[in-house]
């Protein structure tokens, strides 16, 4: 087994074709079916079941795939360490993210990174935290700017990046706008952006629980876009929950903070990373530079 035949079974598996596998490999097809055969051999086992309609995993396909992922993604940043330590910098870095710190700390951030290591190539993604584990554990991403996770994996780290606080937020005008406590707000519809595995937030859950009342029972589910979070609650009744920064940050569109008498939640923002992997030079730096951006923006 070696990394050509991990990369033609990866890109293969992800693009579902040979051909096109091979086209993004820069070799011919018959090519690619050879070295993905040659893996086939090495490990005994039918990898990809071909049709006429594409390849698709097998079982031992499906098994292999998160394995071979991370596989080259450790032996991409291995080689890109050695490089910078010798004064290449280049590579790559992958972040996953979340609103709260991406509108807000990480344009400083990466303006910052800028300034040290022009040539790394940023790849910066918008993740809910059930993908942005699987991406960190697979090696597509290096590290995960997030929201704190409760029981976290111990294969995982995390490390404390800011509290803030948790608010509720509605439009201008909003017939709730001037309500005082949050049992006046059980009535409406309620918008959460996060993962389907953690739907309703353990945040907002709490938030409810310390006060002794129920969740509302008009939940909207918006688990990736926050671009829809975001129109329904400046242009609907949609009633949402954003960190501080956050709300202050979109205020300007006419959404407002509701004052409530009762105190709301911490809300504990965290840098998440895979505990076996060392960071390279330029992920080192730019969790500095995220770090640096967030003390000086929200600290």
């Amino acid at each position: 087994m070696n990394i050509a035949q991990l990369q033609a079974f990866v890109s293969a598996a992800h693009l579902k074709s040979l051909r096109a596998a091979a086209r993004e490999l820069g070799v011919t097809q018959p090519a690619i079916t050879h070295t993905i055969r040659e893996l086939e051999t090495a490990l005994n086992a039918e990898l990809l079941a071909r049709s006429v309609r594409g390849v698709e995993l097998t079982a031992c396909g499906q098994a292999l795939l998160p394995r071979a992922e991370q596989l080259l993604g450790d032996i991409r940043r291995t080689v890109e360490a050695v490089e910078q330590v010798k004064g290449e910098m280049a590579g790559r870095v992958a972040v996953g993210t979340m609103p709260s710190i991406a509108l807000t700390a990480l344009p400083h951030a990466v303006t910052a990174f800028r300034r040290s290591m022009p040539n790394v190539s940023l790849h910066l993604e918008e993740v809910t935290v059930p993908d942005a584990l699987a991406q960190l554990r697979n090696g597509t991403l290096d590290i995960a700017a997030m929201h704190h996770v409760p029981a976290l994996d111990r294969d995982f780290t995390q490390s404390p990046l800011l509290s803030t606080e948790f608010t509720i937020v509605m439009r201008e005008g909003h017939p709730l706008a001037h309500a005082r406590r949050l049992e006046e707000l059980l009535d409406a519809e309620w918008i959460v952006t996060v993962g389907a595995e953690q739907f309703p937030h353990s945040v907002m859950v709490g938030m409810f629980e310390t006060h002794g009342l129920p969740l509302p029972k008009r939940l909207l589910r918006s688990p990736m876009s926050f671009a829809v979070t975001l129109g329904l609650v400046a242009r609907s009744d949609v009633i949402g929950c954003f960190t501080r920064p956050l709300a202050e940050m979109v205020a300007p569109l006419g959404i407002r903070t509701a004052e409530l008498d009762e105190s709301m939640p911490r809300f504990d923002l965290s840098i998440i990373a895979r505990r076996d992997l060392l960071p390279t030079p330029a992920v080192s730096q730019f969790v500095t530079c995220l770090q640096r951006a967030v003390n000086e923006t929200l600290g």
